[in-house]
């Protein structure tokens, strides 16, 4: 099922595209070369249309998210178009709206002006807030968490725009910071993974940085990685982050942080969540932190009171959030939600992979205020 939704699905999808693109263009040259022959025509529309289609796998990802937002909205038009045609009852259109409509300029407008917005709704990252109460024993002022994943630094933020979201994290005087995975991928540079950590690691807390891997942050997509699993772990504790790769972590002897190894890199090794926690204190706050929100039954099960996630990017380009809760590739694609006495958080992420554009939801690092009910 995962291999049809994010592998067949896209390249069908294309196909299609690209057949209804080639239509499309025909119909334009037909409309705007009427002394064309027939053969013309064709082969006029199909170099178009392969010139269009072949610049989305060598001109850069923008471009490709253009495309397909193109496609998207001349089909729009083209159904707008049959309803205004059925309300004039066939009474014939003037030629400047046949010329403006046959020509595909306010599809590709549109597209431009989605993808404009949907760059600068990667880059303008927001403050999510929960509060979450517990019955167990913590301190009376609580405590205050900062959780955030998926950077895939380099893709969109650089160090000062870095610098900038981990200033105003450190504003929220967190008792603690949780990263949750996929904060460098595979197109990070070495030089870019150490100063990703050292800046983030400069976030001052009172009880420290908690980190768990996510399935890009190792490199394991590329044949020729830029940097080693070794080089990330040592960055990681040399910026004075503690590493949460299927152990756990006690925070001021009342809150138990759980972190899990990534479900894709410890396929067949990684820990169960009932082994995290055997033995563990039950008069304890138990935060599990796995990258994928997944397993959920077994997480409450086991008796945590909290998981948080990311991954799933809420989407991040329309319609892919739609498409994962349809399918329910994960247990859950965005948001808070209270499940008996499990609270789960998914983070849409502090920024995206692959394309500085998010046309799906927001860039955001989430604030938990962990507290006791009143009264």
């Amino acid at each position: 099922m995962m291999f049809f939704i994010w592998m067949l699905l896209p390249l069908i999808v294309i196909l299609l595209a690209g057949i209804y693109l080639c239509r499309k263009v025909y119909g334009a040259v037909c409309f705007f070369g009427k002394n064309l022959t027939k053969r013309m025509r064709i082969m006029i529309a199909a170099g178009v249309t392969g010139i269009l289609i072949l610049s989305v796998g060598y001109i850069n990802g923008l471009w490709f998210v253009i495309f397909m937002y193109m496609v998207v909205f001349l089909l729009l038009f083209d159904f707008i178009a049959l309803i205004v045609k059925k309300f004039r009852k066939n009474k014939p259109f003037p030629y400047w709206g046949k010329a403006v409509y046959r020509s595909g300029i306010p599809a590709l407008l549109a597209a431009v002006l989605l993808v404009g917005y949907g760059y600068y709704n990667m880059h303008h990252i927001v403050k999510t807030e929960y509060t979450v109460l517990t019955d167990k024993e913590i301190r009376e002022e609580g405590y205050t968490i900062v959780f955030f994943s998926d950077l895939h630094y380099g893709t969109t933020l650089n160090g000062v725009q870095l610098k900038q979201a981990a200033d105003a994290i450190e504003s929220e005087n967190p008792d603690m910071v949780i990263l949750g995975g996929d904060i460098v991928d595979e197109r990070t540079s070495l030089a870019q993974m150490q100063e990703a950590f050292e800046i983030m690691g400069n976030i001052r807390t009172r009880y420290g940085i908690y980190y768990v891997y996510g399935n890009h942050d190792k490199n394991t997509y590329v044949q020729r990685p830029n940097y080693t699993a070794e080089q990330l772990a040592d960055a990681i504790e040399q910026a004075g982050i503690h590493i949460l790769e299927d152990e756990t972590c006690e925070i001021n002897n009342e809150i138990l942080l759980i972190g899990r190894a990534d479900r894709g890199h410890g396929a067949g090794t990684r820990k169960s969540v009932f082994q995290l926690v055997e033995g563990a204190d039950a008069a304890k706050e138990w935060i599990l932190i796995d990258h994928q929100p997944v397993e959920y039954a077994d997480v409450m099960e086991s008796g945590c009171g909290m998981i948080l996630s990311g991954h799933t990017h809420a989407g991040q380009v329309w319609p892919l959030g739609f498409l994962a809760e349809v399918f329910h590739t994960d247990e859950m694609t965005y948001g808070y939600r209270q499940a008996g006495s499990l609270t789960e958080v998914v983070s849409s992420g502090i920024a995206g992979w692959g394309y500085p554009v998010r046309t799906q939801k927001h860039s955001e690092y989430v604030v938990i205020h962990l507290r006791k009910p009143h009264g």
